[in-house]
């Protein structure tokens, strides 16, 4: 799978679905073969779901790494001479987003335009990033799915022979056309895709702010997240309540605060540099972050299974 003009907002805030339409597809055809029975229908959607979601979540994080990097980029420049202070620059002004690119291509393409000066920490980290993105290591995430897309399935059972549509070859089946299965469960899966696709997605993109940060060569540069919630008339009340609380990036805090905070969630975390905090005045006399008082109104949402900090349980296979 490619995505083209790959940025957290476009991916987050996409109410056409467009980058969600691979998704779309792998559910769909999920939700129809669990209705109709067949079996190897549905190990072939179940199988192209994992892809997708290892290439998709692969490339998501490789752009949250590259934030991370271009932030770091833009203040080491101050530091630099001045021929690694141009390409820094150069590096840090580059748009938050990849070209059309496969996961493999897009890891080779982090690595390949980061400056000389950081070019180590950005190879440390595709390489974890390579190691961590298959099939199996999205397994958990792929069982989240089709519990809800068998438990929808089921549901469309019940209804059918309610209505009367009874069941054809010794019970196997619904008397129903697969066609007729499609139409009526299209607009559930494409709903659903939707929200898989962004939760996932930004999981990913936080995952790789976080582990880029915590790289030896980057984490003294930008040494803190400030969480930023939208803000608008969808935002939850208790994802709200964190917009602008400032944390070290290793603050223990964010296994319970790190973005996605629920389904469909749209908040992100983004660089405090030291230099932003020196200025505000949150950095004390031992050279400590001054952190933000965690709000009590801040907090997952109930019943979403919150992993923590995602590039922790990434790290151990799952959620």
């Amino acid at each position: 799978m490619t995505v083209e003009g790959l940025t957290p907002d476009r991916l987050l805030e996409d109410l056409s679905g467009r980058f969600a339409r691979p998704y779309f597809g792998a559910i769909h055809d999920l939700y129809v073969a669990l209705v109709d029975g067949n079996k190897p229908a549905a190990a072939d959607a179940r199988e192209r779901l994992a892809q997708l979601m290892a290439e998709t979540m692969g490339i998501g994080e490789v752009l949250g790494a590259s934030l991370t990097l271009r932030a770091a980029a833009k203040l080491l420049a101050r530091q630099a001479f001045a021929a690694d202070r141009s390409r820094l620059l150069r590096f840090a002004e580059t748009p938050d987003a990849l070209p059309r690119v496969t996961f493999t291509e897009a890891l080779q393409d982090m690595v390949e335009r980061t400056p000389a000066t950081i070019r180590n920490s950005a190879e440390r980290t595709a390489q974890r990033i390579a190691e961590l993105y298959s099939k199996e290591r999205v397994v958990a995430f792929v069982m989240s799915a089709e519990a809800s897309v068998t438990r929808e399935a089921q549901g469309f059972i019940s209804r059918a022979l309610r209505e009367g549509i009874g069941e054809g070859e010794a019970g196997r089946r619904l008397a129903m056309s697969v066609n007729d299965i499609r139409k009526r469960s299209a607009e559930w899966s494409e709903a659903y895709a939707r929200m898989v696709f962004r939760t996932n997605v930004n999981t990913a993109v936080t995952a790789g702010r976080f582990r880029q940060a915590q790289d030896p060569d980057i984490r003294d540069v930008v040494p803190a997240f400030r969480f930023d919630a939208v803000g608008d008339s969808d935002t939850r009340d208790n994802h709200d309540a964190a917009d602008g609380m400032i944390l070290r990036v290793d603050n223990p805090a964010w296994n319970n605060l790190a973005p996605p905070l629920g389904y469909n969630c749209r908040c992100q975390v983004s660089h405090v540099s030291r230099v932003e905090l020196e200025l505000a005045g949150r950095i004390d006399r031992s050279g400590r972050v001054i952190e933000s008082r965690i709000p009590a109104g801040a907090f997952p949402d109930p019943g979403f299974r919150h992993g923590g900090r995602p590039d922790l349980f990434i790290n151990a296979g799952g959620r």
